[in-house]
């Protein structure tokens, strides 16, 4: 269901640091200035916040509750017609859904229906129906993991996932099965982090009150074998004993039957939520397993112009995919409550996340949900933020009151403690210095002066563990502020006049990447490959990385010269889940793929600042859009 445009908005005013006018959040949300002005009114009643309006514009002044868990009627109409069709058999009656809702049957045919029908279709459901009954069709195992995602995920307005269950099943004692669930897994003697306990909680639960209503996994599905999986754990008979205790507890509570495929699921469940401190993961994991990862890794790396992966990490992260290829064979999600927000924020690392899956699901075949590729990111961007590489030395000026053996000394220790950071262009006293004032990128002072430099690190005449950690403060921002500098520069030379269009009304997403990957081949940009490779992407997980922003590109090929194909269109375009208004496609030749990650980096910085993307919303020609990408 697409995210409700009073969120937006207040997403919109709670990011911004200046009063946005009505017409530039009707522009930005795809609405008319009144539509905006009911919304606003609306909001000021319900006391959730206080929106004030001024001649500029209007302002968020407080809010009191979540923006992610604004009440909505709609979805709240949308919850309970799931309820309904998860619970019922018989399936629903629009008719008796209206009644109930206090709202007209062509509300809940073409409103709440269709929205129905795009959730159940994101889990390999559908909606059959004969005349005015509706019916959820479709596997037990997908209606499984369409309530575990869904009440994790915590997509509709509900506070946590026991709010949501309980909307989705009222009737059923929510609070007393988790407690339940909770007590005896926490007397097990099995670790499991409290993110990996609550992922389980949430799974069984729903077994056990898909269960409490007669509803089995399907006998069509392939049956469960969990017998390698517990044969590799060094926990297997613990594993065995919490599951037996869950099922006797619930069997007993419910005076219900655990079948025999449940049961195997509930012991997979707990196999690959055991974390352990120590474990020997090369008797754990095969040679051949661990050679893949690597592999692609190492492709990755050198795609993406990464440091190359060492032993140790290849080992750790070899161990995370071996559970999640399992997670993944078993068609066992693992709602990660953090993917969206990661993926807006960290972008070229998701795509890099999307790279390895995608060749690892080719080695596997197996289906890799966002929700893993998220976690997969997160392991490789610790890796990375953790083994920062300086490309080059920062020149630095130290100034010390006179050059005797102390400074001697001084010199000595910056040297041995920065020896592949910096470059100490001279020594001087301060006269000296002020009165040429050399280039350099650092200033390191043993003299407590205000001296007009944007680095400057005041240290002692004997080099202490404080003082090492603020050069290394200042030499991060000093990469920081050139790999932006660089980031600026590759991106202005990316643009090009031939491929910036406005308002270009197409169908779809693939629709928008067939015209633009057109409109690359005929300039001599790309080639017909690299449309198609952008195709595979998007299919993959999608580009929409911001509310405003698709950035479409390759997975594997490169361009033959870089490039920036721009569409900014001013009513939104529907992309997959999200409504953007720019579709910025990329291609970088694989001599230049070195700056992909910054100008990526920069790109989507741009458009999550509100105020820059009210500023790109203005821009009606090239010369002025290239102006604000600056």
């Amino acid at each position: 269901m697409k995210t409700d445009k009073r969120t937006q908005l207040l997403k919109i005013l709670s990011d911004a640091s200046q009063s946005i006018s009505s017409a530039a959040l009707a522009n930005m949300l795809g609405t008319s200035e009144r539509t905006v002005r009911n919304y606003i009114k609306a909001i000021n009643e319900e006391g959730k916040a206080v929106i004030t309006s001024s001649r500029e514009g209007y302002r968020l002044e407080s809010h009191t509750a979540s923006l992610d868990t604004l009440p909505n009627e709609a979805e709240s109409r949308v919850w309970k017609v799931l309820s309904d069709l998860l619970t019922s058999k018989e399936g629903v009656n629009a008719f008796d859904e209206a009644e109930a809702l206090y709202v007209s049957s062509s509300t809940i045919l073409n409103t709440v229906i269709p929205q129905v029908k795009e959730i159940a279709k994101e889990y390999d459901l559908r909606i059959e129906s004969q005349k005015y009954q509706f019916y959820l069709r479709g596997s037990e195992q997908n209606r499984r993991k369409m309530i575990g995602s869904l009440a994790v995920r915590n997509t509709y307005g509900f506070f946590n996932s026991k709010d949501a269950l309980e909307q989705l099943f009222p009737s059923q004692d929510i609070d007393g099965i988790m407690q339940e669930l909770f007590t005896t897994c926490q007397e097990s003697k099995l670790f499991l982090n409290d993110f990996a306990l609550n992922n389980l909680l949430i799974h069984i639960l729903v077994i056990l009150i898909r269960l409490n209503i007669g509803n089995e996994l399907d006998d069509k599905e392939p049956p469960i074998s969990v017998d390698e999986l517990l044969a590799s754990s060094q926990d297997r008979e613990d594993i065995v004993n919490l599951a037996d205790m869950i099922s006797a507890n619930f069997e007993q509570k419910f005076s219900i039957r655990i079948p025999e495929r449940d049961y195997k699921q509930i012991l997979m469940l707990i196999a690959l939520s055991v974390e352990h401190e120590t474990v020997d993961i090369q008797c754990v994991i095969s040679p051949e397993f661990i050679h893949n990862v690597a592999s692609i890794l190492s492709m990755m790396s050198q795609r993406y112009c990464t440091p190359e992966f060492d032993n140790d990490y290849i080992l750790q992260f070899s161990l995370h995919m071996y559970y999640a290829q399992q997670r993944c064979a078993f068609h066992i999600s693992y709602p990660n409550p953090i993917a969206l927000q990661f993926k807006k924020d960290y972008a070229p690392v998701y795509d890099m996340a999307v790279y390895f899956a995608h060749r690892f699901a080719q080695i596997y075949h197996i289906e890799v949900s966002e929700d893993e590729i998220a976690f997969i990111a997160f392991h490789i961007g610790s890796y990375l933020e953790n083994n920062k590489q300086s490309r080059e030395h920062a020149t630095c000026v130290v100034i010390v009151e006179s050059y005797h053996m102390l400074a001697r000394q001084l010199v000595h220790e910056i040297n041995v403690a920065f020896a592949n950071q910096i470059i100490i262009k001279e020594v001087l006293p301060l006269n000296r210095y002020l009165n040429r004032q050399p280039e350099c990128d650092l200033v390191l002072t043993t003299l407590p002066l205000g001296i007009q430099h944007p680095h400057v690190v005041q240290i002692s005449p004997i080099l202490t563990k404080a003082n090492c950690e603020s050069i290394r403060a200042q030499l991060s921002s000093i990469s920081t502020e050139r790999e932006l500098a660089r980031a600026h520069q590759f991106l202005q030379s990316l643009l090009h006049k031939e491929l910036y269009f406005r308002n270009v009304s197409l169908s779809d997403a693939a629709a928008y990447i067939h015209f633009m990957g057109e409109q690359c081949v005929k300039h001599g940009y790309a080639k017909e490959e690299f449309v198609q490779d952008v195709l595979q992407r998007e299919s993959f997980s999608s580009t929409a990385f911001t509310d405003v922003l698709a950035v479409p590109h390759a997975i594997n090929q490169y361009a033959d010269r870089s490039f920036i194909c721009v569409i900014h269109n001013d009513m939104p375009i529907q992309w997959k889940k999200k409504t953007v208004h720019f579709v910025l496609m990329i291609g970088i030749t694989e001599a230049e793929m070195k700056f992909f990650k910054p100008a990526f980096d920069r790109i989507v910085e741009l458009f999550n600042s509100t105020s820059r993307t009210l500023e790109l919303l203005k821009t009606n020609t090239f010369e002025e859009f290239c102006a604000q990408m600056r």
